[in-house]
């Protein structure tokens, strides 16, 4: 089969975002086909990388009344709040190969192929900057080469995680300035246009199906999944061991 199944959620508390992506990779082997889902938070959410120290949140005035959770993926904190997430999900045989860092590529070109239908000039950075302890606290101030930019600035970046024999990707575009992270204009603030999550989720995915030559199949959580992910919520992403590991 070549098949793919979409999901588009509604908007959701951080700690049970990240347990839905986790929940989705450990169980990728059984569900036997790629996810994509896409989604939003029910509240401006900081969203720590893992290799970050929660402590350094402080440094960030504007976002320390915001809620905070810690991805299980690296890189930079993120400001969730007028923007999209996307993560996508996929059994494979061996995830050390590199063949599938050309994932960001996948999703990134095609958003700007998406973007360049509305008029929308984007590309992707191409200006790699090897990582190191004084990179930007915000992942949104970072650069790797294939984050897409709009006159200059970051709108969208990604990150991977490896888990067996599965793969989760997922990234975020901003959309529109928060006032938790007034640094960072979105889509919206650099173009003037208005562009919906659900606008983008449409289009976008429409891109990345036929970029992927699969077809789309409706299907939410399995129960299994669903279980999965409120026990990781619980034991992981809710609690505080988590969130102040670093």
């Amino acid at each position: 089969m070549n098949e793919m199944r979409l999901i588009v959620d509604p908007p959701a508390r951080g700690s049970w975002n990240m347990a839905v992506d986790e929940a989705i990779l450990r169980n990728a082997e059984s569900t036997g086909m790629p996810t994509l889902r896409f989604y939003q938070w029910s509240e401006p959410t900081l969203s720590l990388g893992y290799f970050q120290k929660y402590e350094d949140r402080w440094q960030h005035e504007a976002s320390r009344d915001c809620a905070c959770v810690r991805r299980a993926s690296g890189g930079g904190a993120i400001m969730h709040d007028h923007e999209l997430t996307y993560s996508f999900v996929a059994p494979v045989h061996d995830s050390r190969a590199e063949q599938f860092t050309r994932w960001f590529d996948i999703f990134h070109e095609t958003l700007i192929d998406v973007l360049s239908n509305w008029g929308i000039d984007a590309h992707l950075s191409g200006n790699p900057q090897p990582g190191s302890p004084d990179d930007p606290f915000l992942c949104f101030q970072r650069r790797h080469e294939v984050d897409v930019i709009v006159d200059d600035y970051k709108v969208c970046g990604s990150a991977q995680r490896r888990h067996q024999v599965a793969i989760l990707q997922h990234g975020s575009v901003l959309l529109h300035k928060s006032q938790a992270a007034p640094e960072l204009p979105g889509l919206g603030d650099l173009t003037r246009r208005n562009i919906s999550p659900g606008e983008l989720t449409a289009a976008w995915s429409e891109a990345i199906k036929n970029k992927f030559q699969r077809s789309y199949v409706d299907k939410p959580l399995t129960s299994e999944e669903e279980v999965s992910a409120q026990a990781i919520e619980q034991e992981k992403f809710a609690g505080e061991a988590w969130t102040h590991k670093r």
